[in-house]
């Protein structure tokens, strides 16, 4: 087998490290969540990822040779400490979790298609805002994700979720943008579209908190299969929104 690149190790190993990630944060609970990284060890995702090579590449029962295994030693020719691989672990997850899907371009296109055809502005969204709330609420990793968010104390975590942060913002304000000009609104001064932006995420990050807590203290009466998440985030565009032109 051609020798791996390192570039294509450490792209591997990451690869491994969410896996485990996702694995540990569903099967041993919060109290482990909370101290995530800390249970990730290099012997252990060299382990996975050397599966995961494997997987991809097929068994040596088809006469092709076995791919080699990962070793912790290739591993700590990218990260010499421990140190180091958690916090590119960490910038890593911050730029999965920053991925909009499906693509901000669908979304925007979805909001146009739907204010043509007459559909109501809140209908609209609460139907985006739910999808992203119950892809958030299922998510072990974004479990991770807020572990970091309450003990946000040292500067390599606040840094990556700076950037997460930011990122997902940046796919988020064009999103949001896309369903004021279908539906011919902009921000009502002095909020800006960012403003919004904060205000839905603030929405769903708590509400997937309680919901945690208590899984049916979110239904919402009017509809028992949306959720309180997704109708309060439709009252704050509402209330930070106003038509772009006067009537007539």
């Amino acid at each position: 087998m051609p020798k791996r690149t390192k570039e294509q190790t450490r792209a591997l190993m990451l690869r491994a490290a969410v896996d485990l990630l996702r694995e540990r944060a569903l099967s041993q609970g919060d109290d482990v969540v909370s101290a995530a990284l800390a249970h990730v060890r290099v012997t252990d995702i060299a382990r996975r990822a050397t599966e995961l090579v494997r997987a991809d590449l097929g068994t040596a029962g088809d006469g092709r040779p076995e791919a080699a295994a990962i070793t912790t030693g290739a591993a700590y020719q990218v990260w010499p400490r421990q140190a180091d691989l958690q916090a590119d672990l960490l910038f890593h997850i911050a730029e999965l979790q920053a991925v909009l899907g499906p693509g901000a371009a669908e979304v925007v296109a979805s909001f146009r298609a739907a204010a043509d055809a007459g559909a109501a502005l809140e209908d609209v969204v609460v139907g985006a805002v739910e999808e992203i709330w119950r892809a958030y609420r299922d998510d072990p990793i974004f479990r991770v994700e807020l572990s970091f968010l309450v003990a946000a104390v040292d500067p390599r975590v606040r840094a990556a979720l700076a950037h997460r942060r930011e990122r997902f913002a940046a796919t988020a304000d064009d999103v949001w943008q896309g369903l004021l000009e279908a539906y011919g609104l902009r921000m009502r001064p002095p909020y800006r579209l960012r403003d919004l932006t904060t205000a839905v995420a603030a929405q769903v990050v708590g509400s997937v908190v309680l919901w945690w807590a208590d899984q049916e203290v979110l239904a919402d009466p009017f509809d028992g299969g949306r959720s309180l998440a997704s109708r309060a985030a439709a009252l704050v565009v509402t209330g930070l929104t106003e038509p772009a032109a006067p009537p007539g």
